[in-house]
């Protein structure tokens, strides 16, 4: 029984994990970020805050078609037809 948690945790953690290649480019993409921040004083906010949240919005993005492609390769099993619960 302790076998079906741990596969269960597993798989929800295999879901939603970062490459490790996308979370290296989002260090950096924030690392670029903060030293633009820095160095430029006439940002507007707007500018900030969708640069800072581009990268988590792209990231929803995945986690949903992930999901969505998830429960489209689920089967559906209705059950008996009509016309075979005739006979």
């Amino acid at each position: 029984m302790a076998n079906t948690n741990i596969s269960g945790r597993n798989t929800v953690l295999a879901a939603v994990a970062v490459p490790w290649d996308a979370f290296v480019g989002a260090f950096l993409y924030y690392t670029l970020l903060t030293l633009i921040a820095i160095g430029v004083n006439d940002l507007s906010n707007g500018f900030m805050a969708v640069s800072y949240l581009l990268p988590v919005c792209l990231y929803v993005v995945t986690l949903v078609t992930r999901a969505v492609r998830a429960l489209a390769a689920m089967p559906i099993d209705i059950g008996e037809t009509p016309h075979a619960l005739l006979r």
